[in-house]
């Protein structure tokens, strides 16, 4: 089938773009709301887990084994799943392997007091089988009880009245399974010694023997040396039968069979586990994934003929590796032992043939032009699973070599077996920016994890962006047993981290080293830098407000202060979160264009006048926080991540398309989606159509006035066209309002200019792009850009000046900004200018972020729910000055 061009002509639906790294659109949308917490920004599962300590230990007995099928090993982890709807007790736990093999269940006496405990949210409970059972009607298990400080009297209380013996955890266990536990015990925390960031270096500098590979004639481009040495550890892992990270294989005493061992749950098996065939390409920012991954589609294809693997610079002893391998078959899994090594066979000619490709709706039309860049014309069959129109004949979307989709497709599709994506048979799936799946409640991770797929590969410059929690969806989506099931990832991995357990550590080491490969810009590599780019300055631009700015600046700051102090008083800070919100909002909206902020002569009447501060803040307020969210900031419904449609905002301020959390409501409990906050459809507000619309108008008719940053902005694009009239500009902004204010001034002094924001389609967005990227003498040399909409996933190496004009609460999401122009394919120094208003909330706003860095040294730090709101009321007085 002939390589489908129709994309630059293509209709999509309007759209919010986040993306990305969503550290970005995920991140920006709860940083704003969390002030850029770290713990939670970004991510929409609330771990209810996190405070839980480990209290004791109970021994019990696993009863009814000759009824099941289960096997368990000696010092094994088992689950302990509540069964309240089984017919002979209605306090059932059953005990099931890591394969969910049912082995039994807990003896009745000890069920009827554990239950309750867990019904009611009071404790967590996991087991370890010290030994296997030595008779074939039951085995002695010990059940290890989690609970919080709050629940700790309550649980020790129920279970002495019960008569049952909670033993205090033990601080040595014999195995080392069982060792672990005695780190969960509530003490205080070590020190970690090691950072992700760390982690992610030591992966860069340990990185073995480097080979590379060349691609498909059908790429059309010169590859890197780092871009083949990707290719070639993708194609050899996709080509591998080896046992999965974690997996050993261990002889039978006294017989020939071969058995499998998962080395952190003790599991013990005659089935072989699947291969990886997958894995997570965690490059920088920057480095030409694209190419990398358009390189592996064409190169190992189902029948194709493969180049060999080589070693770079390979010393006469392993001269002879670098030799193409004969082709062998497969060892049968009794001849082969831990190390299987590659299969040197591409996919199956009879086997599937399309690769799905799922990315933001930002990043698509990167994919786009990157395939008709470097791909050759006719070489691969393309669909684009977008619109109204698109073909959703699951056997015709199997016939094409690519389907390019987004993430928002999948979260509106769903796991429904009516979505064609479903019915498909993938031969890959690649995952670009993943870290937009880390929350495993979201509707869009669950559909990326239901997907069937051969291969699986995950691709983001920040797979961890908060904490190690970041990569268990990630795990899901490869289908990496049994660390794809939330109770053992917890146990094995989480939780000894957070702990500061040295084995969780290890293990996370070992576990990235075998599934990631990661390379940074600044990699030495013989010497010399992996990639030679251009410098890139940063230097901050001071602005002071005009007198009259100044004024309302300090007008609105002193009432919002009382208002403020008010919430601080009662304690009611964080149940009057979204009018803090509003406050910090207007400040900011300030330091831009007062035309963003009408001047209210009496503001925080409302809240200044409530009778009781306990309560969540009033409808009308609410439905004026919803206006200044909708005609400031690119804001997305945090369910299907698109543009809100009739857009609602919850008491606890979190933003939804009115259709997407009624259905959520529906479907789950009355919850919100976000922050687990008690939620019904009779809570959620709309914004009055009126009030916006004179808002919109007041904004577009004010904007002709100028403000200190406008004309800050405008005298350093000036003074640089001076200096080089070719030099060409991006402007990034949080408010696309904004935007609006500077189209006149930029006129006015003679710029051409382009603009792309979340309200723009697709083939707008690709209008502008293109004419920026343009080499004509008459082309825009001026590119107005929504921080959201543009901040990660587009080339723009057409500029070399970058001006953030508004600071946001998280560092990375400018840097990513930065790095649309800071890449491959740079020719000239790069100039970042960030501009900053003296003496306001933005100068706390980068002392925040500095605070953030330093709480962020250890990304494995697990934080109590009243260490995490004790920051969020800090956050606030670091920028109220309080």
């Amino acid at each position: 089938m002939a390589y489908r061009r129709p994309f630059p002509d293509l209709e999509m639906p309007t759209s919010l773009l986040g993306t990305s790294s969503q550290a970005t659109s995920s991140q920006a949308r709860r940083s704003l709301v969390d002030l850029g917490d770290s713990d939670d920004e970004g991510d929409t599962q609330v771990d209810e887990n996190a405070d839980k300590f480990l209290l004791g230990v109970v021994e019990v007995n696993v009863v009814g084994l000759q009824y099941y099928s289960g096997r368990v090993s000696d010092r094994e982890m088992v689950r302990l799943i509540r069964e309240p709807s089984n017919p002979y007790d209605g306090n059932a736990i059953q005990v099931v392997n890591i394969l969910g093999d049912q082995i039994g269940h807990i003896e009745r006496y000890k069920a009827c007091h554990l239950a309750p405990l867990v019904d009611q949210a009071l404790a967590l409970i996991e087991g370890i089988v010290p030994h296997g059972s030595k008779n074939k009607f039951k085995m002695p298990c010990l059940v290890h009880i989690f609970c919080n400080s709050v629940a700790e009297n309550i649980v020790k209380q129920r279970l002495r009245v019960a008569g049952v013996i909670l033993q205090p955890p033990k601080t040595e266990l014999e195995g080392s399974e069982l060792q672990e536990y005695a780190s969960n015990v509530k003490k205080p925390r070590k020190e970690q010694k090691k950072c992700l960031d760390d982690i992610f270096d030591e992966l860069v500098e340990g990185a073995g023997d480097r080979c590379i590979m060349d691609p498909s004639p059908a790429i059309t481009s010169t590859m890197f040396s780092h871009q083949k040495e990707a290719l070639a550890w993708m194609v050899r892992t996709e080509n591998s039968a080896s046992l999965p990270p974690f997996w050993v294989t261990q002889k039978v005493r006294g017989s020939k069979d071969l058995m499998y061992k998962n080395i952190i749950t003790n599991y013990l098996t005659d089935k072989r586990p699947i291969p990886l065939r997958g894995g997570l390409l965690a490059d920088d920012m920057g480095l030409g994934k694209t190419l990398s991954l358009l390189a592996l589609v064409a190169t190992n294809r189902p029948g194709a003929t493969l180049s060999p693997i080589v070693k770079v610079n390979p010393t006469v002893s392993d001269a002879s590796e670098s030799r193409p391998k004969k082709k062998r078959k497969v060892a049968a899994a009794d001849e082969v032992g831990f190390e299987l090594g590659v299969t040197d066979y591409p996919p199956p000619v009879s086997g599937p043939r399309t690769t799905l490709i799922v990315c933001p709706l930002s990043v698509l039309s990167n994919w786009v032009t990157q395939l008709e860049e470097h791909t050759m014309l006719g070489s691969l069959s393309v669909c684009l699973y977008h619109g109204a129109d698109r073909i959703r004949d699951p056997v015709v979307l199997g016939q094409f070599d690519i389907v390019l989709t987004t993430y928002n497709i999948l979260a509106t599709e769903g796991c429904s077996e009516f979505s064609p994506l479903q019915k498909v048979n993938w031969l890959r799936i690649i995952l670009d920016e993943s870290h937009l799946i880390k929350s495993p409640s979201a509707q869009q991770t669950k559909a990326v994890v239901a997907l069937k797929a051969e291969r699986r590969w995950a691709v983001t410059g920040t797979p961890i962006q908060n904490t190690a929690r970041d990569l268990f969806s990630l795990m899901q989506f490869l289908q990496l047993e049994p660390l794809n099931d939330s109770s053992y990832w917890r146990r094995t991995l989480e939780r000894p981290l957070t702990n500061g357990d040295p084995s969780g550590l290890t293990r996370l080491q070992a576990l990235i080293k075998a599934i990631a490969l990661r390379r940074t810009k600044n990699m030495q590599v013989d010497g010399r830098r992996l990639v030679e780019l251009p410098s890139k300055t940063i230097s901050l631009h001071s602005v002071e407000l005009t007198p009259e700015d100044r004024e309302l600046y300090d007008k609105v700051e002193e009432n919002g202060k009382e208002v403020i102090e008010r919430f601080m008083e009662s304690g009611t800070v964080l149940q009057n979160y979204a009018t803090v919100l509003q406050i910090i909002l207007r400040l900011r909206q300030i330091c831009n264009h007062s035309a963003l902020c009408p001047a209210y002569t009496e503001m925080f009447a409302a809240e200044l006048n409530q009778k009781d501060p306990k309560n969540v803040p009033p409808p009308e307020l609410l439905d004026k926080l919803l206006n200044i969210i909708k005609g400031g900031a690119d804001f997305d419904c945090a369910i299907c991540l698109n543009q809100p449609t009739n857009a609602v905002i919850t008491p606890c301020a979190h933003v939804y398309c009115q259709r997407c959390i009624e259905k959520s409501l529906l479907r789950n409990k009355e919850q919100c989606p976000m922050c687990r906050s008690n939620l019904s459809a009779s809570d959620l507000m709309a914004a009055p159509k009126e009030e916006g619309a004179e808002r919109g108008q007041a904004v577009e008719q004010n904007s002709t006035k100028s403000s200190a940053k406008v004309d800050a902005l405008i005298n350093l694009l000036v003074a640089a066209r001076e200096k080089d009239p070719t030099e060409k500009s991006v402007v990034f902004s949080q408010f696309s309002q904004m935007l609006n204010c500077l189209e006149g001034p930029l006129a006015d002094v003679g710029f051409r200019f382009v603009r792309l924001d979340g309200s723009m389609t697709s083939k707008k967005r690709q209008a502008a792009l293109t004419a920026f990227r343009s080499k004509d003498p008459d082309s825009p040399t001026i590119f107005l850009l929504s921080l959201k909409a543009a901040g990660v996933g587009l080339n723009l190496v057409a500029a070399s000046r970058v001006y953030m004009v508004d600071p946001w609460w998280n560092p990375a999401v400018e840097e990513q900004a930065m790095d649309r122009v800071h890449r491959l394919g740079q020719t000239r120094d790069v100039t970042v200018v960030r501009l900053i208003v003296t003496d306001t909330i933005e100068d706390r706003i980068l002392e925040l972020q500095e605070r953030k860095r330093e709480l962020a040294t250890s990304a494995f730090e697990k934080r109590s729910a009243e260490q995490r709101r004790l920051l969020r009321i800090q956050d606030v007085q670091l920028l109220m000055r309080l």
